[in-house]
């Protein structure tokens, strides 16, 4: 059997409400993914699916628990963690003044794609994402579906071999 490509085990997040009390957001939440599976996260609102996901891809510290990712801890080796991950959140905005052509463009610069490597990837994930007929409007007057197809596509720009989604399917 592979090795796990994602592992969290006994993840915990606590945050303090204004009142002093502590909310517990996650709970001893554990489980691994094995290279090319799909795993989903299921539960009501509040249920602390987002915070989950937000301490998996680096972005929230645990307070407690552990995660690796391709091997790699987010928290201690935050680049090869990084460069092992594509993320879409819930609420990911984008440049106005950018089409979705150049937001993919820059994001591939930022990640380091060579400029055909990167032309290439642009041009396969707009055709892949049915793109085409909007990829070189202005984010600005996109629609909602547009926007988040925009985004799915910057999330896959890497080609990562781990993808967290969080409500991806948001205007589709």
């Amino acid at each position: 059997m592979p090795e796990p490509i994602v592992e969290v085990h006994d993840l915990r997040k606590i945050f303090p409400t204004t009142t002093g009390e502590e909310k517990r957001a996650v709970d001893g939440v554990s489980f691994e993914v094995a290279p090319g599976r799909i795993y989903g996260l299921l539960g009501p609102n509040g249920a602390g699916k987002t915070t989950t996901l937000r301490m998996i891809a680096g972005l929230l510290t645990p307070t407690g628990g552990r995660v690796r990712l391709d091997g790699h801890d987010p928290q201690v080796d935050r680049e090869s963690a990084k460069r092992s991950l594509g993320y879409l959140t819930a609420s990911t905005g984008l440049y106005e003044r950018l089409s979705p052509r150049e937001v993919l463009n820059y994001f591939g610069e930022l990640i380091g794609l060579e400029t055909a490597h990167r032309k290439k990837r642009i041009d396969d994930l707009i055709h892949w994402l049915d793109m085409s007929a909007f990829a070189d409007l202005r984010c600005g007057g996109l629609s909602t579906g547009q926007k988040q197809r925009t985004n799915i596509a910057r999330a896959l720009m890497g080609d990562p071999p781990i993808l967290i989604m969080d409500e991806p399917t948001l205007g589709l």
